[in-house]
């Protein structure tokens, strides 16, 4: 899996307002979307980033999303 560019998800996009990196490592973005998932805006989430977050999940997470509670 290559690095994910932020433009192609809003909503991760969104999540990144601390960096300017355009391509986000695949861990990084994962580590991410659990760290600071109640800042998603979850009516938001494109089907691309939603399959984005699965795959993920599947790769990285070895099946398991653990967002960190607000």
């Amino acid at each position: 899996m290559g690095y994910v560019n932020r433009n192609e998800y809003k909503e991760l996009d969104n999540l990144l307002w601390d960096t300017r990196k355009k391509f986000i490592d695949p861990r990084d973005a994962f580590a991410l979307y659990e760290r600071r998932w109640a800042y998603v805006d979850k009516n938001k989430l494109t089907r691309d980033e939603l399959a984005l977050i699965k795959l993920l999940t599947e790769k990285i997470g070895n099946g398991y999303f653990m967002p960190t509670a607000a």
